[in-house]
């Protein structure tokens, strides 16, 4: 030990000099790579910044669509050049035909299930739409790539055409495209679309069938039928609370009904008789959510003694 203390004393200063360049190599690799490692960051972002403005620049020249970004506004994500020039060149064309008069041209780029729910018939989608956002003028309107197959659209003033000065008018939707046998079709009015479920509960002598799904931005509507099997009335909801019935999600989480639109004769259903009703939910539009359930906490079943409150919750 004595021996390895002597021989420290005495090179103790090329050691710590040895040491000391070591150290500073060591911290000049990782600026280095540092520094490396930026550049090429920098130089990717470049290079996608580059190719998503060609990409915005090509679809502004073939669709004369403003579309603020390649990128979903929500995930992030890149879309596909083909995908995004189908869709903006569909909404590019209705945003057009509206623009120019061309109602019926319109009218016919929305789906079926669209029509179905929203606009009945031409004179309808005149006037809950057209005259709503054009009222018979030209507007401008920019595309933001949303999520998935949504896009948003911000309706503006056009200032050249109607030679008005910019009053603040604007008007946001949600337009979803939709492709069925190479046919590009919308969504319009922030209607996301319907889904078929047909999915069977049978509790309490009860039978509820969830039929379908319609998903807006701000709600889901569903279609059920429920069939009373028991010998006596049941009321599909008390009204008393007003979060009692809901649907509930895979992560627990609740969102309950719009029951102030649900009238004693939709919720009472006679012995042996099938209800069918449409039941609107506080449930704002989000990708990945699941719903799981249906729940009626406060059913109520009429008996001779008089009645019992039970839960049922129906599989969705």
């Amino acid at each position: 030990m004595q021996e390895i203390r002597l021989w420290y004393n005495q090179h103790r200063k090329k050691i710590w000099i040895t040491v000391g360049i070591i150290a500073a190599f060591i911290i000049i690799i990782q600026l280095l790579n540092f520094f490396v490692s930026r550049s090429n960051d920098n130089q990717e972002k470049i290079a996608n910044i580059t190719t998503s403005n060609q990409v915005i620049s090509e679809i502004k020249n073939q669709t004369n669509v403003d579309l603020e970004s390649t990128q979903s506004a929500v995930s992030g994500q890149t879309v596909s050049t083909d995908k995004l020039k189908s869709a903006t060149s569909v909404i590019g064309q209705f945003m057009d035909f509206c623009n120019q008069g061309n109602i019926e041209e319109a009218y016919n780029l929305l789906t079926d299930e669209c029509k179905e729910q929203l606009y009945n018939s031409l004179e309808a989608f005149e006037q809950a739409y057209y005259q709503d956002v054009f009222g018979g003028e030209e507007k401008t309107y920019a595309v933001e790539n949303w999520i998935g197959d949504i896009y948003k659209v911000r309706i503006t003033e056009n200032m050249l055409a109607t030679g008005k000065s910019n009053d603040g008018y604007s008007k946001q939707d949600y337009i979803t495209v939709e492709e069925t046998n190479g046919e590009y079709k919308l969504n319009i009015n922030s209607y996301i679309g319907r889904q078929e479920i047909n999915k069977t509960t049978q509790d309490n002598n009860i039978t509820i069938n969830v039929i379908s799904r319609n998903t807006y931005m701000d709600r889901e509507e569903y279609i059920i039928s429920v069939t009373n099997n028991n010998d006596t009335a049941i009321t599909l909801d008390a009204k008393s609370n007003a979060d009692s019935l809901y649907l509930e999600d895979s992560k627990g989480a609740k969102y309950p009904a719009y029951t102030h639109e649900l009238t004693d004769p939709m919720l009472n259903i006679e012995p042996k008789q099938t209800n069918e009703l449409t039941i609107k939910f506080y449930s704002r539009y989000v990708s990945n959510k699941i719903i799981d359930k249906m729940v009626f906490s406060n059913l109520i079943i009429y008996n001779d003694q008089g009645s019992e409150i039970v839960e049922v919750r129906a599989n969705v």
